[in-house]
């Protein structure tokens, strides 16, 4: 708990909690790194499963540095945003669901991205994708959406300490 209360006395944690600019831009560069990582994923995905497929296996495997980079602006921007307020988000059990998805999100997005580079190494690889690959891919799919939804369900649900 001292460290909390620590963190939260800091200049970053006083800064985004009491600055007028602080906490909006922030959760701004927080939501581009979101849309970078959703929307990324959620494309290779979507090819994973079947759909786009005249889009190459090869020409995914490249954008993925795009969700990986998103996913590293987000965990800077949601580490200046949990100094706000972190004994408020370390006690909120909605946090530690959207951490654990995350998490969860993270390892699908390395799976995927190993399953798409062994489709691109082989030359004459089938339009589709193995079973395994698909069924990571819909995974990957539950976890973002609902690390999403948990990270907006924070703002709404009270929860005392």
């Amino acid at each position: 708990m001292h460290f909390l209360i620590w963190l939260q006395d800091s200049a970053l944690g006083t800064w985004v909690a009491g600055s007028i600019w602080g906490y909006p831009i922030i959760l701004a560069c927080h939501a581009v790194g979101m849309a970078a990582v959703a929307g990324t994923v959620v494309m290779i995905n979507l090819r994973i499963l079947g759909f786009a497929r005249n889009v190459p296996f090869t020409l995914l495997s490249r954008l993925s540095v795009i969700a990986w980079a998103g996913l590293a602006l987000n965990a800077l921007t949601g580490l200046a945003l949990f100094t706000g307020d972190p004994v408020r988000f370390f006690y909120h059990p909605v946090f530690w669901i959207k951490i654990s998805l995350i998490s969860l999100g993270a390892v699908s997005v390395w799976l995927v991205v190993r399953e798409l580079r062994k489709a691109a190494s082989v030359p004459a690889v089938p339009p589709g994708m193995p079973a395994r690959a698909k069924l990571i891919a819909g995974f990957s799919i539950a976890f973002w959406t609902g690390a999403i939804i948990a990270g907006r369900l924070i703002a709404y649900i009270e929860f005392d300490v």
